[in-house]
């Protein structure tokens, strides 16, 4: 009978929890190093075997809509907000996608460009002359102006509070598992809950009423939405997909921010080289395809720092990888972004170039920020391009310096990896 995966030591009680609360990219690259392609993990309450390599994120495109199920680990979403696209398989998930990937397009970006700029830049002018400024915290806040006004033509920054907390407990309760699902039951979290869902229907009644007849965006197409037998989505579904992209896209973004900032203070001679790049010409859409340094700046920092560096699923069909049994039943990561810092793939890993051509590591699926297969991030195109723009308007608008020189970049893994609260800058 086929072995089942090996188990990484790790202390009583708390098994591999503490290296997997910190830099868990890392550690998994060093433990596929030490044991190979897929092993074991326990963490507090929750167990995992990790598939890491290629040949995972191979397995994961090809055979992922066979044997795994998202249900375990996102129903959560789907039971709190709606958000039945992370649940879906086969021929329904591929149909919600669908309708969702037209209101979260760089088409839909490049229509409301100059209004996407106008905050950003906004938002930087009340940055300039802050000291000790919380990093993590501003991006999350820049990129919840920037995606709401560009999913729905209108800032959500009066509830941002309120969106970020009941989010983020949602993901640490059902994914992270840094919290039981009691918390769930609490008061200050169910009152949250119902104001979010108010105001996702209230938007959609707002808008049916009052179309802005410009270019349609997720709003229109929550509206309109009809499941794959042309039959209207019911108005929870509808709710969470005028509410998907300000949650599929806020941290991911703001990470990807906070980790390109910490790119820039870390490696001056790319700083000095994408602030010239830059030069004095607007930003504008058309020119972003002009901007090699800044997109490779962009590029490099999702290798080094993944934003999701792998993909939680259950096993509905029991099988066989590298040598090793999975059972039905068992909760698998596949650490889609360990390729990332392989040699065979990216020669020197450790060293950060923007130069390097992500051409190939696409097509081989070794270059993975956003996961591989049907549930790849149906925001990564904008994102990509909405962090070149965000980076080109930083340099141009702000001098950034840290407030603790010599700092050690410490990463937090909750609720997506991230460079922490120590992470302040000052600027100018």
């Amino acid at each position: 009978m086929t072995p089942p995966p090996p188990r990484v030591p790790g202390l009583p009680l708390l098994g591999n929890a503490l290296p997997m609360m910190g830099d868990v990219q890392r550690f998994f690259v060093d433990t596929y190093h030490r044991l190979g392609p897929v092993y074991r993990v326990k963490a507090l309450n929750q167990a995992f075997v990790i598939m890491a390599g290629q040949r995972a994120n191979r397995f994961l495109l090809e055979h992922g809509e066979d044997v795994f199920s998202s249900e375990v680990s996102f129903g959560g979403l789907n039971r709190e907000f709606g958000m039945r696209v992370h649940v879906l398989r086969g021929r329904p998930h591929r149909h919600l996608r669908k309708v969702l990937a037209t209101g979260l397009s760089r088409d839909l970006l490049a229509a409301r460009w100059d209004d996407v700029v106008r905050e950003t830049e906004q938002t930087f002018d009340g940055w300039r002359g802050r000291r000790a400024l919380p990093v993590v915290d501003a991006c999350q806040r820049l990129a919840a102006a920037q995606l709401s006004v560009a999913f729905t033509g209108a800032s959500s920054a009066a509830r941002f509070a309120t969106l970020r907390s009941a989010f983020e407990l949602v993901l640490d309760v059902t994914i992270a598992g840094k919290w039981p699902a009691a918390a769930l039951r609490l008061p200050t979290y169910r009152r949250a809950r119902a104001e979010i869902l108010a105001f996702a229907r209230d938007a959609l009644a707002d808008r049916a009423a009052h179309p802005t007849g410009g270019p349609r965006d997720l709003l229109d197409q929550a509206l309109d939405a009809v499941d794959e037998n042309g039959v209207e989505y019911p108005l929870d579904v509808r709710a969470g997909m005028a509410l998907q992209g300000y949650f599929a896209g806020v941290n991911t973004v703001a990470y990807l921010y906070s980790f390109m900032l910490r790119a820039l203070l870390d490696n001056p001679a790319v700083l000095e080289r994408v602030t010239n790049e830059v030069g004095a010409e607007p930003i504008t859409w058309e020119r972003l395809r002009e901007l090699p340094a800044l997109r490779g700046l962009v590029l490099e920092t999702l290798r080094v720092y993944p934003p999701a560096p792998g993909s939680a699923r259950t096993v509905t069909r029991a099988f066989d990888f590298e040598g090793r049994h999975i059972a039905e039943g068992r909760r698998v990561l596949v650490a889609t972004c360990v390729p990332h810092h392989l040699e065979e793939f990216f020669p020197e890993p450790d060293r950060f170039d923007i130069d390097r051509d992500f051409t190939a590591g696409r097509r081989a699926s070794v270059y993975a920020p956003f996961s591989v297969g049907g549930h790849t991030c149906l925001g990564a195109g904008m994102t990509e391009v909405l962090a070149v723009a965000t980076a080109a308007l930083l340099v141009r608008h702000l001098t950034v310096t840290p407030t603790h020189p010599g700092r050690p970049l410490r990463i937090t893994a909750t609720p997506g990896p991230n460079p922490g609260r120590r992470f302040l800058v000052d600027l100018a």
